[in-house]
């Protein structure tokens, strides 16, 4: 078995941007989610897109509902699978997402359910986000985790 180094930490790296997203959003440090996108554009939906530290930040800032300085959610993400390009400069990776939310006084629920559709650059020996592209297959209550947001039942969306 022939070990291909250079690609091994690629996709380390590429996984650990992976949980920075997911763990910048749990732990309520949504500036570190936003500094992800530094560079890099952030989908919504298609017609939603984000691009660069501030537009982030500013749609997360104003629209994540905290409690007591979290958003009490688990994003999870499985089922991960990267593409490196020949040239080892990107990489397009797809995972699964499911984001469970227990708002002080409610039942743990999953909220939202779909993949991610990333695409990843390198910059020198650094790798980033280029794009993300979120599609949701299932939402459940989303009222409590985004202003604005509808309750809708598991699998409308």
């Amino acid at each position: 078995m022939t070990y291909d180094l250079q690609r091994l930490e690629a996709e380390d790296a590429i996984t650990r941007l992976l949980f920075a997203y997911c763990e910048g959003i749990d732990s309520g440090n949504l500036d570190d989610t936003a500094r992800l996108f530094a560079d890099g554009t952030w989908y919504l939906d298609p017609d939603t897109p984000l691009r660069g530290f501030d537009t982030v930040s500013r749609f997360l800032s104003e629209n994540v509902i905290l409690y007591n300085g979290v958003p009490a959610t688990r994003h999870t993400v499985s089922n991960i699978r990267i593409d490196l390009a020949e040239d080892r400069q990107s990489a397009a990776a797809h995972s699964y997402v499911v984001v469970f939310q227990a708002v002080p006084g409610t039942a743990p629920h999953i909220m939202f359910q779909g993949t991610y559709a990333d695409v990843f650059a390198r910059d020198g020996h650094a790798w980033r986000f280029d794009e993300r592209r979120i599609h949701a297959d299932g939402t459940g209550d989303m009222s409590l985790h985004l202003r604005g947001a509808v309750a809708q039942a598991v699998g409308a969306g």
